[in-house]
């Protein structure tokens, strides 16, 4: 993915800041940078913004959709730690996380940390813009590079804007102006540049994970509209309809869609993972993985009714997520051979969301 030129700049030393990445320290630096200055444009960004930042991005690949970054990054530890300093409203329209951080946490308690992601990251600053200054710290000790990329910038701010994307001011850094009109103009195809190759750095920690794309920022809106015109339409035709987690009644007003698989983990709304189950108990299930042993058999009887029922309807057009998954002419299915291939799809999923540390198994408790 290219960088759109510029006369004065030198791209093509921001086009290799992601060259040989171990961790994703790097990524959410510049994420950081980049929402900062969308946010309040100042050129002037305290080092804590920026950690806090950096967490606020990093939590939802780490601590919700459960993704690895690989054994040498330390991020997964503190967005545990949030988690359990801040009750977090996952909500499409809810309040950003920094929000959400800054309000639940005290000064103190933000200092801190802010303080445990900077000593993660504390080289990232310095080694981001090392490609700029190639030529003058080639060959120079490790113990040295810091303090020298540091001195070239402060030097060199004002003089080689080109080369000089911010200088450190204490316990800030300072965007340099030439810079700032450049991150402003392109901010969009910054971001997809950055996350194009954060994708490639998230593929491979995670090989076998469904839908990375969309594992590494705040959901979006669910789109459970055809859920639910599927799920009460054939409720309306079966009063009996009970939930396979709990075994109470299914009614319009107690009606909710449950992920069999969590929606985090698949991150899609396709028919063949949902299942009707009453608020209370999806609420309880939360993003577990259930039991197989305990309530596949119930899952996928449930499901080949409802497929059934829209065959018989001659209302094919809502069974298209089945024919993807099953690939094969739906009415040809005995319960059994429904059961198999549902399983056989299903089986190693569990296997990796288990893995990758979603909580299992879910047994529905009664006594709540």
């Amino acid at each position: 993915m290219q960088l759109p030129e510029s006369e004065e700049l030198d791209i093509s030393a921001l086009s290799g800041v992601f060259k040989d990445t171990t961790n994703s320290y790097k990524f959410y630096w510049i994420l950081a940078i980049l929402d900062g200055l969308k946010e309040n444009g100042e050129s002037v960004i305290t080092q804590q913004e920026l950690a806090l930042r950096m967490l606020a991005n990093v939590w939802y690949p780490l601590d919700f959709y459960k993704l690895s970054f690989g054994p040498q990054d330390g991020f997964r530890k503190i967005a545990g730690y949030i988690s359990n300093k801040v009750q977090i409203d996952n909500r499409p329209n809810s309040p950003s996380l920094l929000n959400q951080i800054n309000h639940s946490l005290s000064s103190k308690d933000l200092s801190e940390l802010a303080q445990e992601a900077k000593k993660l990251y504390r080289w990232v600053p310095y080694r981001f813009i090392r490609p700029f200054f190639n030529s003058e710290t080639k060959g120079i000790p490790d113990h040295q590079v810091n303090a020298t990329i540091s001195r070239l910038c402060y030097e060199m701010f004002k003089s080689h804007p080109q080369r000089v994307l911010y200088r450190f001011v204490g316990d800030a850094i300072e965007l340099n102006p030439a810079w700032v009109t450049y991150f402003q103009k392109h901010q969009s195809i910054l971001r997809g540049f950055v996350h194009w190759h954060l994708v490639k750095f998230v593929q491979k920690n995670n090989p076998n994970v469904i839908g990375l794309t969309e594992k590494l920022e705040k959901p979006v809106m669910r789109d459970l509209k055809l859920a639910n015109r599927f799920w009460k339409y054939y409720l309306n035709e079966h009063s009996d309809l009970r939930c396979i987690y709990s075994g109470q009644l299914i009614t319009n007003q107690n009606l909710s869609l449950d992920h069999f698989l969590p929606w985090s983990y698949v991150a899609h709304d396709h028919l063949w993972n949902i299942t009707p189950t009453t608020i209370s108990v999806n609420s309880s299930k939360s993003n577990s993985i259930p039991s197989l042993e305990r309530y596949f058999k119930s899952f996928s009887a449930m499901q080949y009714k409802a497929v059934r029922f829209y065959l018989d309807k001659q209302n094919e057009k809502l069974l298209e997520d089945y024919s993807y998954l099953f690939k094969t002419d739906l009415r040809s299915l005995s319960e059994e051979m429904f059961s198999k291939k549902l399983y056989t799809q299903l089986f190693p999923h569990f296997q990796i969301a288990q893995n990758m540390g979603f909580a299992y198994p879910f047994i529905y408790d009664s006594r709540g």
